[in-house]
């Protein structure tokens, strides 16, 4: 028999920190519903969430992602469940108020080179300053050179770490480690 949650759980963090991966995880050992914003937004839209905010811009995608929160914890009011959201989530405060309702914020906070770097190795320089890979809020600042996309996701994941930080009920500090053992840490960390 599954372990009783005591709340839901949403998990928070920058990109690449495992909330999906864990999310699933934690969903399977509560044997409870898993829910991921992105998926919910591309349901919603009928595209991916990197999509729309690379075709329709920030202000569309934030209100996607404030909808996707809206549905998923209207859909499921009085149950426990656990929730993975994008990256960016810690910008967009009407989104936050609806998770709210959820339960406890989880921040997996990984160290910020690991996050870069799990983000650069996906980064491909198809041109001299040309570039594939990259996420659209990054592109947005008009890199130049891998060293500018590196600065870019320093400066926004120092920021972001502060919100989550502040946001958070519970802080998880998730290790460039393997999938299972960080699992372990973050049932450590919520029970």
């Amino acid at each position: 028999m599954a372990e009783e949650m005591k709340d839901s759980i949403v998990l928070m963090g920058c990109k690449h920190c495992g909330k999906t991966t864990q999310g699933r995880l934690l969903a399977q050992k509560f044997g409870v519903d898993f829910f991921d914003t992105d998926d919910e937004i591309a349901r919603l839209r009928g595209m991916s969430a990197r999509v729309l905010y690379k075709t329709k811009g920030v202000a569309e995608f934030t209100l996607a992602e404030e909808e996707a929160c809206h549905e998923i914890i209207k859909n499921n009011s009085g149950r426990k469940i656990v929730i993975s959201t994008g990256g960016g989530i810690c910008d967009n405060p009407p989104a936050l108020q609806q998770l709210r309702e959820a339960g406890t914020f989880v921040f997996l906070r990984l160290d910020i080179n690991h996050s870069i770097d799990r983000i650069m190795a996906k980064i491909e320089e198809v041109a001299p300053g040309v570039f594939s890979g990259v996420p659209a809020y990054v592109l947005n600042e008009k890199p130049a050179t891998l060293d500018d996309i590196r600065a870019i996701l320093l400066k926004k994941y120092t920021e972001r770490f502060k919100q989550y930080e502040s946001l958070a009920d519970v802080v998880v500090d998730i290790k460039n480690a393997p999938i299972e053992e960080n699992f372990k840490t973050l049932l450590g960390a919520l029970q």
